[in-house]
């Protein structure tokens, strides 16, 4: 049966502009991969964490990301950047680029 939802059109926080990958983490976070170029990153509620990337073809940076997968550990984000002909991959525990929100403060503390 159906559970929930999150996500509007958009370049904000929590809104996608194309969905491309999903995966979730042992800890219950959810990383999605936007083809707006970036990464987002959520509660399993969908209370939204953070991002990472940016248009480019510089390091961190997406031209159409895709797939995205977490290493064994899950201290590792590996996510394809499909017209860069290539994966990149991240620490999943480095701070995200973007400023945190209210909702991944309010996350800590539950």
């Amino acid at each position: 049966s159906f559970l929930g939802k999150w996500g509007t059109y958009g370049s904000g926080p929590g809104q996608f502009q194309r969905t491309a990958g999903v995966t979730v983490a042992v800890d219950g976070n959810v990383f999605v991969t936007d083809k707006g170029n970036r990464v987002q990153y959520f509660t399993a509620t969908g209370s939204y964490l953070g991002e990472w990337g940016s248009y480019g073809s510089g390091n961190g940076q997406f031209d159409g990301p895709g797939e995205i997968d977490l290493s064994p550990s899950e201290a590792r984000a590996y996510v394809t950047d499909a017209s860069n002909d290539r994966v990149q991959y991240f620490n999943r525990y480095e701070a995200a680029i973007a400023p945190a929100s209210l909702g991944r403060v309010k996350a800590l503390f539950r």
